[in-house]
C-alpha cells in the first residue's frame, strides 16, 4: 500500500504544529512562534515535507490579508483618528532614524550608501501580522499601547509605496512621480470612503446574498479579496486593502456573521502564513554563518526596540509603555522581503547579502515572541496595570466617554 505523499506532509506538519503549540503555550510563548518553529523543522532544510517554500509563502500572504480584514472589523474607528499624531509623527521618524543609522553604518564598513538607505528601509518596517497576533492572544489590542502600534503598522504598510519609488529613483530605474501621485491619491479616495461607510451611513447587503452558510462564506471571502486586489492592482498594500474592507464592515449588519463563518478560514490561513516564514529560516546558512547572524539579530532587535522606545516617549508616553511598544515593533516585517527582492533586482545589494537579509528577517519574525516576553519581563513592575488589559481598555473608554460629556455639559 503506497502511501500519498502529500497527506503524509500535511499530517505531519499538523502534528508537529499541534506539538509546538502544546509546549510553547505552556511556557508562556505565543502560538506564533510554534508555527514559525514548525515551519523551520519541516521546511526544506529540515525533515523536508515541505519543499515549495515559495508558495507556501504565497499561500500564506491571504492570511495576513484575512488577519487585516478581521481587525478592521473589530476597530474603533473614533480611537484610530485620535492616535493619528502618534502614528503619523511616530512612523516618519522612526523610518527617519533607521535610514540615518544604517547609512552611518554603510559608511562604516565601507557599503555603497544606498546598501545603507535600503537597509533602513528594511528595519523601518515591522511585522503586522505577527504584532497583531500577539496583542490579540494577549488581549491588548483595544488598550492604548494596542492602537498606537497598529497606527504605525498601517502607516508603514502606506509608507512602502514611497519606500520602492526612492529605491527604484537612486538605483536609476525610478518609477514615474507621476504613477506614485495616483497611488497616494487613490489610497487616500479609498480610505476617505471606508471611513465614510464606517461612519453608519445604513448600507446593507441584499438578503438574497446571504440567504445560506455557504452564500454569507463566499461573499466574505469576496468582500475580503476584492478589496485587496484592488488595493495591489494600485500598487499599494493588499492587506492595506483589507484592512479598509473591514472598517467599513464595522457598523454594517453583517460583521457579525462574517466573522462567524470565516474565523476557521482565518485561523487557517494565519497559521500557513507563520509556516512560510519559519520555511524560509536556511537551516544550512546559519550553521556556516552563526556568529554572523546571530550578531545581525541581536543588532536589529536592540536597534529597533531603542529606536521605537525613544521615538514613543519623544512623543509623550512613559518609558515602560514606550519600551514595550518598542519590543512589539522591533522585528522586520514581511513587507522587507519584498524590498530585498528590489533590492537584489537593482544591484543595489549582493546576492550574498539578500540570503543574509531573508535569514535576518525570517529569524527577527520567529524570535520576536520571545524578544517581547524578555522585554515584559523587564517593564511589568512598572505596569502591573496590563495584566488585566480589558479593565485597562474599559477603563479607558468610560474616561473619554465622561471627558465628551464635561466638553458637551
Amino acid at each position: 500500500m503506497q502511501m500519498d505523499p502529500v497527506l503524509f506532509a500535511i499530517a505531519g506538519v499538523a502534528g508537529v504544529a499541534l506539538l509546538f503549540a502544546y509546549l510553547l503555550r505552556a511556557l508562556g510563548a505565543p502560538v506564533a512562534a510554534a508555527y514559525i518553529l514548525t515551519g523551520t523543522i519541516v521546511g526544506p532544510s529540515g525533515l523536508g515535507l515541505i519543499h515549495d517554500a515559495e508558495l507556501l509563502r504565497h499561500i500564506g500572504e491571504l492570511g495576513v490579508i484575512m488577519l487585516m480584514f478581521f481587525i478592521g472589523m473589530e476597530m474603533d474607528l473614533p480611537r484610530l483618528v485620535a492616535g493619528w499624531r502618534v502614528a503619523v509623527l511616530g512612523t516618519l521618524a522612526q523610518i527617519a532614524a533607521s535610514v540615518a543609522v544604517c547609512i552611518a553604518g554603510a559608511w562604516l564598513a565601507g557599503w555603497d550608501w544606498r546598501t545603507g538607505l535600503l537597509f533602513g528601509f528594511m528595519l523601518s518596517l515591522s511585522s503586522t501580522a505577527v504584532v497583531l497576533t500577539m496583542l490579540k492572544d494577549t488581549g491588548e489590542l483595544e488598550t492604548g499601547f494596542g492602537q498606537n502600534a497598529l497606527g504605525v503598522l498601517l502607516m508603514q504598510d502606506l509608507m512602502v509605496v514611497p519606500m520602492l519609488f526612492i529605491i527604484g529613483a537612486v538605483a536609476g530605474e525610478g518609477a514615474s512621480p507621476a504613477r506614485m501621485a495616483m497611488q497616494l491619491v487613490g489610497g487616500a479616495l479609498l480610505v476617505a470612503l471606508a471611513v465614510w461607510l464606517a461612519r453608519g451611513v445604513g448600507w446593507r447587503i441584499p438578503a438574497r446574498l446571504a440567504a445560506s452558510e455557504d452564500k454569507r462564506i463566499l461573499l466574505g471571502l469576496l468582500i475580503c479579496f476584492a478589496s485587496a486586489a484592488l488595493t495591489s492592482a494600485m500598487g499599494l498594500s493588499a492587506a492595506f486593502g483589507a484592512f479598509l474592507a473591514g472598517m467599513a464592515l464595522h457598523d454594517s449588519d453583517i460583521a457579525g456573521w462574517v466573522e462567524e463563518h470565516l474565523r476557521s478560514v482565518y485561523v487557517i490561513f494565519v497559521a500557513v502564513f507563520f509556516l512560510s516564514v519559519g520555511a524560509l529560516v536556511d537551516a544550512r546558512y546559519i550553521a556556516a554563518h552563526p556568529w554572523l547572524v546571530l550578531a545581525a539579530v541581536v543588532l536589529v532587535f536592540a536597534l529597533n526596540s531603542g529606536l521605537n522606545a525613544f521615538v514613543f516617549r519623544a512623543l509623550g508616553e512613559r518609558w515602560p509603555i514606550a519600551l514595550l511598544t518598542g519590543g512589539l515593533l522591533s522585528q522586520i516585517g514581511e513587507l522587507a522581503f519584498l524590498l530585498a527582492s528590489v533590492g537584489l533586482e537593482q544591484g543595489i545589494i549582493t546576492a550574498r547579502l539578500h540570503q543574509l537579509a531573508v535569514v535576518v528577517i525570517a529569524l527577527t519574525l520567529l524570535a520576536s515572541p520571545l524578544w517581547v516576553l524578555l522585554v515584559r519581563r523587564i517593564v511589568r513592575p512598572d505596569v502591573a496595570v496590563m495584566q488585566n488589559a480589558e479593565m485597562q481598555a474599559r477603563v479607558e473608554a468610560l474616561a473619554e466617554e465622561l471627558r465628551a460629556r464635561k466638553a458637551a455639559g
